[in-house]
């Protein structure tokens, strides 16, 4: 295929956030070559037919390996109750490779109708059973797997106070639960990522902001890199340390694949009631809970640490009083390491002097099931500050979109879709999914469309900065990475 692509007969944004325009541009070798000039001879010549063509889709917060390889083969996301629940877990016993548990995820107590129970998995006897709770924070196991665990070691972990009943949590669950379940094969894994990333090309993505512990990015994500056709830009769960920055080192200049952050967790999820709150949750005696560095008092200490490698450090936070700890935490983060806090889903209006200039990366499709429980969990009033992201707009916040994928989906069109019917402009949603997704992870090149910047362009059907987002979304009809159409939507026949 030719390196060189001219594209032209269409709306071209240049830069969502200048609102700068374009009438044809071309790419070669991969970079913007030039705009608003002649197509050179011998290039890929492109109609867009009167469709606009925006820099490429940013999703700034996904899991790829645990989306590909943790999620297990068991959708329980449609189950309205414990007899399609068991039915859905005979149904995967079924297609189980040897020696694996069987895995299963997606529930929720508000589609079940009731939190599942040790004696729903417990129907199955013949292996160990591990459902995942739509956030990935809670999960349900069944008898033989807890025969796998030192239940009296567990009990005394955040988390893990109920483990004898099957239900684990948070550090409970991912210290001493999660390293238990045996992984994939490799082949396996590879070939989710790269069923993964079409359907990324799908949605228009064309950069991702991946968590991801360091042995897979060794292991799967950069010896996949130009297989995948997707920018990666990685932030470890893995603790900063002088082994760790020696090891992410390799990474460094690479355009598809750098690591640029490490992560850690402030608290829980609002579904799972363990975001830690300033006040009680309405429907049971618990505010939430701390965990991770915040829990152990050393949260500044890591944050020191990280910043001392030169990375931006990435803090998990959903309720209104883990927000605040790690608004305090970042104050003193160089502002060129930008510094972010992932959901922020409750900010205290004590806190929202600290708010400006600072990152977040926020996923507007929790809204729609944070919506479902945030009445009965924190009351009207509470719940009135959800996802209030045009108050953090308003109070100078910078804003970057992302799925959290796989406990929503990576479609960005839906995500600007929810966060324009709550207030953000069709402008600002664009821009937290180009301009600031890139640079909330510091890329340069990615997120607009300049001479010199990465050729990666999404097409849609309607400019999303003038249509009537409540009469016709916009539809992704093209995607290119690199400078090559990674998706293009077949025509339709009339």
């Amino acid at each position: 295929m030719s390196r060189t692509i001219h594209l032209h007969a269409g709306i071209i944004i240049l830069d969502p956030s200048a609102e700068k325009y374009a009438s044809s541009i071309t790419f070669c070798d991969g970079v913007v070559a030039a705009i608003d000039q002649s197509a050179p001879a011998g290039s890929l010549i492109v109609d867009l037919h009167g469709q606009t063509l925006t820099p490429g889709f940013i999703d700034s917060h996904l899991h790829l390996t645990l989306g590909s390889s943790g999620v297990g083969d068991v959708d329980l996301s449609h189950c309205t109750g414990r007899s399609a629940f068991e039915r859905s877990l005979y149904r995967g016993l079924e297609k189980l490779d040897k020696n694996q548990w069987l895995i299963g995820s997606g529930w929720s107590e508000q589609v079940l109708g009731e939190p599942p129970t040790l004696d729903w998995v417990d129907c199955i006897q013949e292996v160990p059973v591990l459902c995942w709770r739509t956030d990935y924070h809670a999960a349900i196991l069944n008898s033989l797997a807890l025969q796998q665990l030192d239940l009296n070691a567990i009990e005394n972990i955040v988390g893990g106070e109920a483990c004898k009943y099957g239900i684990v949590k948070e550090s409970a669950l991912w210290e001493c639960v999660a390293p238990l379940i045996p992984t994939p094969h490799p082949s396996q894994i590879e070939s989710r990522l790269k069923k993964c990333t079409s359907a990324l090309h799908a949605d228009g993505i064309t950069l991702v902001g991946a968590m991801e512990e360091l042995q897979d990015v060794e292991n799967f994500l950069f010896p996949l890199r130009e297989a995948l056709h997707l920018r990666i830009r990685v932030m470890v769960l893995d603790e900063p340390s002088a082994d760790t920055f020696r090891r992410c080192s390799f990474f460094e200049d690479d355009p598809l694949l750098a690591i640029v952050g490490f992560k850690t967790f402030i608290d829980g999820t609002l579904g799972s009631r363990t975001a830690k709150m300033f006040e009680p949750y309405c429907d049971i005696d618990s505010s939430g809970v701390l965990v991770g560095h915040a829990s152990d008092g050393d949260l500044e200490k890591w944050v020191d640490a990280v910043v001392g490698g030169g990375y931006a450090p990435v803090v998990h936070a959903i309720g209104d009083e883990a927000v605040g700890i790690a608004l305090h935490a970042m104050q003193q983060v160089p502002p060129s390491l930008l510094s972010r806090i992932e959901h922020a889903q409750f900010i205290s209006g004590k806190d929202y002097d600290l708010v400006r200039g600072r990152w977040f990366g926020v996923q507007p499709l929790h809204k729609i099931a944070d919506d479902k429980i945030s009445l009965v969990s924190v009351g009207a009033k509470r719940a009135s500050t959800l996802h209030d992201w045009r108050t953090m707009i308003d109070c100078g916040a910078n804003l970057s979109f992302g799925s959290d994928w796989p406990i929503a989906p990576h479609t960005p069109i839906q995500a600007m879709a929810v966060a324009i019917e709550n207030g953000v402009t069709p402008k600002e949603a664009l821009v937290a999914t180009t301009v600031d997704g890139a640079k909330s992870l510091r890329e340069p090149l990615a997120g607009v469309l300049r001479l010199g910047s990465y050729a990666d362009a999404t097409l849609v059907s309607c400019n999303p900065l003038e249509c009537d987002w409540n009469a016709c979304q916009p539809a992704v009809t093209m995607t290119i990475v690199a400078g090559v159409i990674q998706f293009r939507q077949e025509p339709t026949d009339e």
